[in-house]
């Protein structure tokens, strides 16, 4: 079921709905997110706030490119892992 929250990102509300199973996530990338543009902020004094956003998206999408490719060659491991294992399952079967 879904249920309305309001959620405040670098100063500005926003209401929305979301599952109640989501709501705890949602809140804990909320507390990062302004976490980290505190930080950014902190060390950029004059850098306006949307360009401190900006940096923090570009670093968030790099972070998610890189975890995309690592799942990517883990997955490709796996898969030939198995078809190992299917070849000598297969050559297992045919010599008994």
């Amino acid at each position: 079921m879904k249920q309305r929250i309001t959620i405040r990102i670098a100063g500005k509300e926003f209401e929305l709905d979301v599952d109640a199973a989501s709501e705890e996530k949602i809140r804990a990338a909320v507390k990062r997110i302004n976490q980290r543009i505190f930080e950014k902020s902190s060390g950029y004094p004059m850098v306006p706030r949307d360009e401190i956003l900006s940096m923090i998206l570009l670093e968030e999408e790099v972070r998610l490119v890189e975890f995309e490719t690592l799942r990517d060659k883990e997955k490709e491991k796996l898969l030939q892992q198995l078809h190992t294992l299917d070849e000598r399952l297969g050559e297992y079967l045919i010599g008994r």
